[in-house]
Order: structure tokens, then C-alpha cells, then sequence
């Protein structure tokens, strides 16, 4: 087709002749947004729409939004203009939101199972008779063990509510998602420095170093971070230097893109700091006053991390390694991301840790364009609250994952299976790890399939996903639009409290989560003799709410709820400049940061009553509140000794080293020539496992072909579309192939999110079928072009587990890539139970690294063998 050439002239006669088809059409100009955010206007009457602030849940950002109703019904999404940290903007996922609520195949009523677990034979039940079964499950695990029920949950933004539950039932049965997230991120960032997370000024920054975070797409904080990092590099000209595996949208942004070999990222990082350190470059004053190590025992340690022992490893040049080390050194200021590259692999820890090395050597702590705290506020919970458990669950706190404690919930059916601790009855929130955890369908399906294993299953949820459909009794919850939480997250430098509201009644006969949960112990307590009620007296979730915010100072008078009901986030920091897109104080200023949190004074009221120990360490009532420096009293750090921790002792005392370190994987090391490391990574437009039903969204991106490097092609003889198998130790899948240049060539990347075989009619292109769940008829699913819904990779990704943060290796599987047979079909997929309990075995020798461990322990010494004992060298995964 040949496109007309675009002259000024015929530019102007085009948007001439638009502009008089909109004069005569005036109508249409009401579907169109004529000021910034925050209202929006009926196109069949002008009516100016009702517009409700929520946060947004699509994914775990918690972006702030509008919804636009119209005739009790969301028509439209946006972002909300008073919210600092995302300042009236949406990514694709979250303007679609209201289609969770939409959904024509959502799940209205509670459901029984009738047939067998899977079979998908339901019948529709009433709340008491659902309620009433519930309870007297719970009533006999209860006189049992508390501990027999479990919960796991995948995104708890209740605010406290699920936790509630489960102390109140006195059961510390509580698994969450977080150990196939980002768990040995946590874990390698918490004990250094105090929180899990960090806060990039990207705005400010000049330079920025990026492991393994493809914060422009999938990461965390995306909406709002990705705002910043754009204005680094418009604003401040920011270079921004990234390793990643993968020619992301974040390294496709960059100045250079770096195809790092898999889980070597902390390698090339010490090397950097290694540099950094023998060329004098670092900043001496921090590292001396602020961190628990001196520079000459830092330059001591970094001496065996040369650019040469790097280049070896990661494949990175070693005159690459070199000069980026001193552009980073030299740039002021400099920050550092990463996300999932690094951490999500066996020795993750390690790997975050070497990393935040980097901002810390240099002194780009806290300071305007540098590595910042995070920024997050709290709450109050609800009064009385219940006082917890009697005595912990060996699934929650596994001895032999001291350090990772709850963040290694992916070995759970194992466990379960061995028979560490019976279940009695299993709840599910919001979590679908029969699709997402390693293993997918062959080891968590199988788990949630065993009636003797799980006698009593309970999903609470708004579809019917992979995990919910092997349910025994099925709650229906409420999509993010129609129910209320709290909310915050450090995802600016600004912080704030928000909230989601329902902003319409919740649709057929589902209820929200903490209403639902409420309700279930009103039934087993119903006149609370039992102790169990008095702990959950709230009339509706609104009223839950306002003990939360009522009584926040500051927020209280705004006016608490009320305030936040109305405009969606406190506090309001400014006004959003509709030409600049940044926020502005009333003198027309951009609002500024506050940076060096840590170097705040102390008061003369503070200290009254404080003791200061010989290493300036400020106590009150046996509480660390500060650290004195330089004959002056700071806030410090929030660690227990108000430094950050390059050597943390506590990782010592289990083995493992204490200082910025590295560990390869043993199973890398011994590739052959034609093994491949598999991993993954999420579109823009997906998550995890809950988008595959949203139809725009679906209609976008709805399949994902193998990504694979021509060199690697080549030796395959295989081309783009060419189907290809794909073969780890636990088993095998058929899928297409993506050829590019940008995948290292010694992986290849499969996205998660595709590959439904539940989820209802769209996920799965059963077009054909009728409405299910009180579901109905959608006349969009008779204009569904495509017929490829993916192919889901984690059946075949066996379970790997950091002994230090607990983290699953997703990007640790080594593979066979071959042509595909003249057998092999698309999207044939296969995972054994045998092969993954074979390797989760293999790989728990690793959870035992020293003598002091195995002391504290001895009754898990069985498990692992002793040290010296290793793993096979042949890529048994």
C-alpha cells in the first residue's frame, strides 16, 4: 500500500476538514477529554459523568485513578491528577480495569463442587449455606490444630484484613506469594540497610545503573518510575546503563544494553566496586561514618573481584567493566535499580547485595538524584485486636530457611506431602500458583487434586482461575472497583495514603474480602462466647475503613475518610501542571523532595532519658532511636544499629558470607554446548496470570513465542514461526520461535501470562461455549480475530530456592532447545511430580551452608547431607 506524502499544506487542509466534521458533529466532542483528568462527559447527553478517585489493583502498583460512572456502570478509567506519584496517569492495564468487573464469565454467586476436584461440575449454593459449611470445617480443624488451616494468599492489599483472620482463628498456617516475587531481593536489601526496597531518583539523576529491571514495562513501581525516568533523560540528559538478558523496553531505552550471562549480575557489580575501589574513587566520608565497615576493609575485601574474574563469569569486556565503573564513580549523581534480573536465582541474596554496593561506595545515598529510602506511611488497625497464634507453623517458618522465614512458600506442597504438617483446610486469596509457581500444574495442581493432602479446599475469588477451579467451595470476592482497602506505597519520594472504594454496588451476589471473612467468623462465633467477634464488630467495610484513617494525624483534620472518599490520596501535595505534567506548589514551583532522612537531628525531647554507647549508638528504653556523629545526634539508618550493614553478622551466624559476595550456579558452570538457560519475563500489557481474560488487553499481546538469538537459530536451522521443543529436567513443552538479536545466546525467554487452560471463554479461546458462574453472553467474544492463546512455560521450570532469601530461581533452568518432531504439536505441555520433587531435593542440599546451622538444627540434618555433598554437575536444572 502506498501512504499519501504529508505536506504543512495538506496537513492543514486534512485537520481543516476534521475540524469542520467535528463542528457539524458536536456530539462527539463530548467522548473527549477537554481539560487535565478529572472529568469526563456523557457523549449522548454531555452530562458531566460521576467521578470516584480509587487506587488502582490491576497490578501491585496501586496507581491513583478515576473511575467515570454512568448509570451505575465504569465507562472509563484514568489517572487521578492529585495523586502525587503518578500524577493523572494510567498504564494500558490499569485503564482497563472495570473489565475485572465486567467479565462476562466473573463468578456472581458461591459455588459448590459436585463433581470431582477439576471436573468443573458446580452448583450454585446460598451465603448460609456456603457460610454455614465453611464454619464447620473450620470448627473441627480448630479442635484439631489451629495451625491445620492454612491461607496463602498472592496480593494482600487488605491492609491487615487477612492477617486478622488467621489470629483470630490462632493459626500461623500464612503463606504469601512473596518467594516467587521478589523475596532475596528483600532479603539481600533488608538486614544492609533496613528496608526491602529502594526509592531511584530517577528525576534528578545523571547517571543510572540497571540490573535486571524493566521498570519502562513490568517492574515494580512502573507507572510512576517510569514518569522519572523519562525526565531523567529529557531533563538531566541521564545516561542510563543496563544488564539484562533480554532486549527489554527498559534497555531498549537506554544508552547501552548490556547481555549479561544469567545470575552473574553481582559478579559484574563487585567488579565495578572493585575498580571503583583500587582507583581511590570511592566517597571515604560515607563509608567511614555511615556504614559498619572501614574503606581499607573494604578495599581489602573487593581486592579478589578484578574485571578479569568478572569478565570470565558474565561475559561482560573487561574495558566495559572499567569504564563504567568510573562513569559511574565520576557522574554526581549517580543511582541504581534492579528488580527480578538479579535476585530471582539461586544465591539471589548475593546478588542484590553486590548490587546496592554500588550508590553506597559512591555516597549516592539520599541525596537529590541518588539511591533513596523508600517512602511509605501507615495506619492504625482496628481495636481490640486479636492476640495470634499459640505456636508457629513449621510451613510458615521452615528452620532450615532461617533468614527467609514465610518467603519460600513455593516448597509448600513438598512439605505437605512429606507430611510436615497436616491440612485441614486450605483458603486462597487473590493467588493462582496452579499457573504461576514453578511447576505450575504438575506440582501445585497436584497438590490441590489430593483430597488426603487438602481434604478441604476454599478459593476466595472473582474468577475462575487455574487454582480456583480445583476448589471444593468457592466464595465469590470482589474485583478491585467494588470493594474498599487501604492503601500505600513508596513508589515516589513524596508518601501518601489512599484508598480503593467501591464505586458502584458489588455486581450479583459477591461480597468483599474483609465482609466475607467477617461473616465467616460471625458464624462460628455468633455470640461471641467464643472470644472470636469482638475482633471483627464493624458494620460494613466502610466502617472497617474509618478505624483505619479517622484518627491519622494530619489526615483527621482533613477530614479521615471522608477526605480521602472525595479526593482518593492524602496528603494533596500541589497541583498538576498540565504543561510540564509535574506537580507545582501555589507559587507555581515544583514541589520538592526531601532528601537525607537518615541525617536527621535528633531532638532536646528525644533525648531526654537516651543513652549513647561507645559506638554512638543512641537507645530509649532499650530502644535504638539514633546514632551519634561527629559530636551530632541523627536518626540514622532503620537497622538496629542505625548503620548500614555491609557485614551482617546475622549471615553469618548460618553459614553464609557477610560481606558483598558472589556464587555461581553450580548447574551453569557445567553447560554443554547445546544447553540453554530458560527465562522469563512479562509484557507491558500482562501480568502474571489475571489479564489473559481482559479484552483489550487480550487483543493487544495473546501469544508468546520463544525468544532466541540467529547464532542460536542458526545452529537449530530454525526460523521465526518454526515450532521448537523446549526440554528441562522435569519435563518438555512445544512452543514458537521469536528470532532476534535481542537475547543473549545462551537463553531463551518465554513471557508468562499466556497459556490458560481456565479463566473463562476469552483466556482460553473456548469461544464456543455457554456462559458459566452466573456469567453472560458478551457480543466482543464473537470478534475475537486471533486463535493462539500461548504457551505456559512454568510447568517445565523446576523448584529452585535461594538459602538465603528464599527466592525460586525462575532464570536458573537449563534447557535443551531442539526443531520440533513431526510428533510434537503446539502448546503441548508436560510436567512430572516425580522429576520436580527429585530436583526440589538436589537443591535443598543448598539450604545448609554451615556447622553452626546444622547445630541449631540437627533435626533437619537428614535433609541435606553434609556439606561437602553437591549437587549434580550436569545442568540437572
Amino acid at each position: 500500500m502506498d501512504f499519501p506524502k504529508i505536506t504543512r499544506r495538506t496537513f492543514l487542509q486534512v485537520s481543516a476538514g476534521t475540524t469542520a466534521a467535528a463542528a457539524a458533529a458536536p456530539r462527539l466532542l463530548h467522548a473527549m477529554e477537554n481539560e487535565l483528568g478529572g472529568k469526563d462527559f456523557s457523549p449522548t447527553n454531555a452530562a458531566e459523568r460521576k467521578a470516584i478517585p480509587v487506587n488502582c489493583h490491576v497490578c501491585n502498583i496501586q496507581d491513583g485513578a478515576i473511575a467515570f460512572v454512568e448509570n451505575d456502570r465504569v465507562v472509563k478509567l484514568e489517572g487521578n491528577p492529585e495523586h502525587v506519584s503518578t500524577r493523572g496517569r494510567l498504564c494500558a492495564k490499569g485503564n482497563s480495569g472495570m473489565w475485572y468487573s465486567y467479565d462476562p464469565d466473573r463468578i456472581l454467586y458461591p459455588l459448590k463442587r459436585v463433581g470431582a476436584r477439576g471436573e468443573g461440575k458446580w452448583k450454585r449454593i446460598t451465603w448460609d449455606e456456603a457460610l454455614t459449611e465453611v464454619a464447620g470445617k473450620l470448627d473441627a480443624a480448630l479442635k484439631e490444630d489451629p495451625n491445620t488451616i492454612m491461607l496463602k494468599w498472592g496480593r494482600n492489599r487488605t491492609g491487615g484484613t487477612l492477617e486478622r483472620f488467621m489470629k483470630t482463628l490462632g493459626s500461623a498456617t500464612v503463606l504469601n506469594h512473596t518467594s516467587v516475587c521478589e523475596s532475596s531481593k528483600k532479603v539481600g536489601q533488608e538486614p544492609t540497610w533496613g528496608p526491602d526496597i529502594e526509592t531511584p531518583d530517577f528525576a534528578n539523576a545523571k547517571y543510572v545503573l540497571n540490573f535486571g529491571s524493566n521498570v519502562l514495562e513490568a517492574s515494580y513501581f512502573h507507572n510512576p518510575l517510569s514518569q522519572r525516568v523519562t525526565e531523567g533523560r529529557v531533563d538531566n540528559h541521564m545516561k542510563i546503563v543496563t544488564f539484562d538478558v533480554r532486549l527489554s523496553n527498559t534497555a531498549g531505552f537506554s544508552d547501552e544494553w548490556i547481555p549479561v550471562f544469567p545470575a552473574t549480575d553481582g559478579a559484574v557489580a563487585l567488579a565495578i566496586g572493585h575498580v571503583i575501589l583500587r582507583e581511590d574513587m570511592q566517597d571515604s566520608d560515607f563509608i567511614n561514618t555511615w556504614t559498619n565497615v572501614t574503606v581499607d576493609e573494604l578495599k581489602a575485601h573487593y581486592a579478589q573481584y578484578t574485571p578479569e574474574w568478572a569478565s570470565k563469569i558474565s561475559g561482560v569486556p573487561v574495558q566495559t567493566i572499567e569504564r563504567i565503573a568510573r562513569e559511574f564513580a565520576a557522574t554526581k549523581p549517580a543511582t541504581l535499580f534492579t528488580y527480578r534480573g538479579p535476585a530471582k536465582h539461586l544465591y539471589g541474596s548475593y546478588n542484590e547485595k553486590a548490587c546496592m554496593m554500588l550508590p553506597i561506595i559512591t555516597g549516592n545515598v539520599e541525596k537529590r538524584g541518588g539511591y533513596c529510602l523508600p517512602r511509605g506511611m501507615g495506619w492504625p488497625q482496628p481495636m481490640p485486636q486479636p492476640p495470634g497464634p499459640k505456636q508457629d507453623s513449621v510451613l510458615a517458618h521452615p528452620p532450615e530457611y532461617p533468614l527467609a522465614a514465610h518467603k519460600v512458600s513455593h516448597l509448600v506442597p513438598f512439605w505437605i506431602a512429606e507430611g510436615r504438617q497436616k491440612i485441614n483446610v486450605a483458603f486462597t486469596y487473590q493467588d493462582n500458583p496452579v499457573y504461576t509457581n514453578p511447576g505450575a500444574q504438575a506440582v501445585w495442581g497436584k497438590l490441590y487434586r489430593d483430597e488426603k493432602l487438602i481434604p478441604y479446599f476454599i478459593s476466595m475469588s472473582s474468577h475462575m482461575g487455574e487454582e480456583t477451579a480445583l476448589a471444593d467451595i468457592i466464595l465469590p470476592d470482589c474485583p478491585y472497583l467494588e470493594r474498599w482497602e487501604p492503601e500505600s506505597m513508596p513508589n515516589s519520594l513524596w508518601p501518601w495514603l489512599g484508598i480503593r472504594q467501591p464505586v458502584h454496588k458489588s455486581l450479583g451476589e459477591s461480597r468483599e474480602n474483609r465482609v466475607l471473612l467477617r461473616d465467616i467468623i460471625w458464624k462460628l462465633d455468633p455470640d461471641g462466647s467464643r472470644g472470636m467477634k469482638q475482633f471483627w464488630e464493624f458494620k460494613d467495610g466502610e466502617d472497617y475503613m474509618r478505624h483505619h484513617f479517622d484518627n491519622v494525624p494530619g489526615l483527621k483534620e482533613a477530614g479521615g475518610l471522608d477526605f480521602l472518599k472525595k479526593h482518593g490520596v492524602w496528603p494533596i501535595y500541589g497541583t498538576l501542571d498540565p504543561k510540564t505534567g509535574k506537580v507545582t506548589d501555589k507559587t507555581g514551583r515544583e514541589i520538592q523532595a526531601e532528601y537525607g532522612l537518615y541525617k536527621k537531628e535528633l531532638s532536646a525531647t528525644d533525648m531526654e532519658g537516651a543513652m549513647v554507647d561507645a559506638h554512638g549508638l543512641i537507645t530509649k528504653n532499650g530502644k535504638a532511636i539514633g546514632i551519634r556523629r561527629n559530636g551530632r545526634d541523627y536518626v540514622g539508618f532503620p537497622t538496629g544499629n542505625r548503620l548500614i550493614n555491609v557485614r551482617v553478622d546475622e549471615w553469618a551466624e548460618y553459614g553464609f558470607n557477610p560481606m558483598p559476595t558472589f556464587k555461581r550456579i553450580p548447574w551453569h558452570e557445567s553447560m554443554k554446548d547445546d544447553e540453554m538457560i530458560l527465562s522469563t519475563f512479562k509484557l507491558n500489557v500482562h501480568k502474571q496470570s489475571r489479564t489473559a481474560a481482559v479484552k483489550w488487553l487480550a487483543e493487544i499481546a495473546h501469544s508468546n513465542p520463544a525468544w532466541m538469538n540467529p547464532e542460536t537459530a542458526k545452529k537449530l536451522g530454525v526460523r521465526t514461526g518454526d515450532l521448537v521443543r523446549v526440554e528441562s529436567p522435569v519435563g518438555y513443552l512445544i512452543t514458537k520461535a521469536y528470532v532476534t538479536e535481542g537475547i543473549h545466546p545462551k537463553v531463551i525467554s518465554i513471557a508468562t501470562g499466556f497459556g490458560h487452560w481456565e479463566y473463562g471463554r476469552l483466556a482460553t479461546l473456548r469461544l464456543k461455549d455457554k456462559p458459566a458462574f452466573g456469567g453472560t453472553d458478551d457480543p466482543d467474544l464473537n470478534n475475537v480475530w486471533w486463535d493462539d492463546r500461548g504457551v505456559h512455560p512454568n510447568a517445565i521450570i523446576p523448584v529452585v530456592a535461594d538459602p538465603i532469601g528464599g527466592s525460586q530461581g525462575w532464570y536458573d533452568t537449563v534447557v535443551k532447545v531442539s526443531k520440533a518432531g513431526p510428533d510434537d504439536k503446539y502448546g503441548d505441555i508436560h510436567g512430572d511430580w516425580d522429576k520436580h520433587y527429585a530436583a526440589y531435593k538436589e537443591t535443598m542440599r543448598y539450604a545448609y551452608t554451615g556447622d553452626l546451622h546444622r547445630k541449631m538444627h540437627p533435626e533437619m540434618a537428614a535433609w541435606a547431607g553434609p556439606e561437602s555433598v553437591k549437587p549434580k554437575a550436569s545442568g540437572g536444572h
